[in-house]
């Protein structure tokens, strides 16, 4: 049968969540799990010197949304003409991480990533084929390739806005030069407030761990 199950009221949370852990779960994934990641993310962002150039925050936040999600996935992984990709054990599908603009995260819209698609994401759009259902789902629940045998191209976008922390995985269908214009299926995750603390992870060269504080001791 195909998966597909009608969306809930923005406005009730529980509804969402519910709805969200159904559709996560033939692809062995967690709401928890993406929450982690978009706010482990952002966190890294955060951290970020304010000496950094200036797309260095952006840099440090998509490669800790990567690394966070193969930590926690503990899935395979590869790198193909600039695009690192997490493979699903199954290899009928992978995850390839983004920001995403504006309207990510939410439902009725049509997000794209926020510094587009580029190359290797075009082409990988373009291949897709059209008429294909998202994937059907075995009697244990676990996703199969579709009919073309191609592996299935999976989008996790993440945007911070307004103190709450927005993110998504979905799969994308079609695009328009550098926006995606329709989607096979999309899961927006139920939004995460998100609070940002001032202090940084960040090690720099002139911390020392093995030491203390330097302490001015006076002989008697």
């Amino acid at each position: 049968m195909t998966h597909a199950l009608t969306q809930p009221s923005p406005d009730d949370s529980d509804a969402w969540l519910a709805w969200a852990t159904q559709q996560l779960g033939p692809l062995d994934l967690t709401v928890d799990l993406l929450h982690r990641v978009a706010e482990n993310s952002q966190r890294k962002k955060d951290a970020t010197s304010p000496l950094a150039p200036a797309q260095t925050p952006g840099q440090d936040q998509w490669s800790e949304a990567v690394i966070s999600f193969r930590e926690q996935t503990g899935w395979d992984r590869d790198e193909e003409g600039g695009l690192s990709r997490t493979w699903h054990p199954s290899h009928s599908f992978y995850v390839v991480a983004r920001a995403g603009d504006d309207s990510t995260g939410l439902f009725d819209t049509c997000p794209s990533p926020k510094t587009g698609l580029r190359t290797v994401l075009r082409d990988l759009i373009d291949d897709v084929p059209r008429m294909v259902p998202l994937f059907d789902v075995t009697g244990a629940g676990k996703p199969i390739p579709s009919p073309s045998g191609q592996p299935e191209l999976w989008l996790f976008m993440f945007s911070f806005r307004d103190g709450v922390l927005y993110s998504e995985l979905s799969r994308p269908a079609e695009r328009v030069e550098d926006k995606i214009t329709k989607y096979h299926q999309r899961i927006p995750i139920p939004p995460l407030p998100y609070t940002r603390t001032d202090t940084s992870v960040i090690v720099t060269p002139d911390d020392d761990l093995d030491t203390g504080p330097d302490i001015d001791v006076r002989p008697i």
